[in-house]
């Protein structure tokens, strides 16, 4: 099984702005790219409010609103901090790669 990570950002968004800002944007585009862990990440943008809830309705994550990170195990983090934390350990951070 894939071990992938969801970031969930949307438009216009203030928690999602500085998760967007610290983003390593190679590891955002790169298919490639492996986390710490050995996971994937996988960053998906809605432009409205409404296609963010649509967004995560189909990934189980009613209820939920931007920013989201459901980890490749399951936990769904919904702080902004903790997210920024959690990517920053993971090297999904600029500069946090190598």
């Amino acid at each position: 099984m894939d071990r992938i990570d969801r970031l969930f950002l949307s438009k216009g968004c203030p928690d999602c702005a500085p998760i967007r800002a610290a983003l390593d944007m190679e590891a955002a585009y790169d298919d490639d790219f492996t986390a710490k862990d050995g996971q994937q990440l996988l960053v998906f943008g809605a432009m409205s409010n409404a296609a963010a809830r649509e967004l995560l309705d189909r990934f189980g994550l009613q209820g939920k609103f931007t920013p989201v990170l459901q980890r490749s195990n399951g936990e769904v983090i919904v702080d902004g901090r903790k997210i920024l934390a959690y990517m920053r350990a993971s090297g999904m951070t600029a500069g946090g790669r190598g």
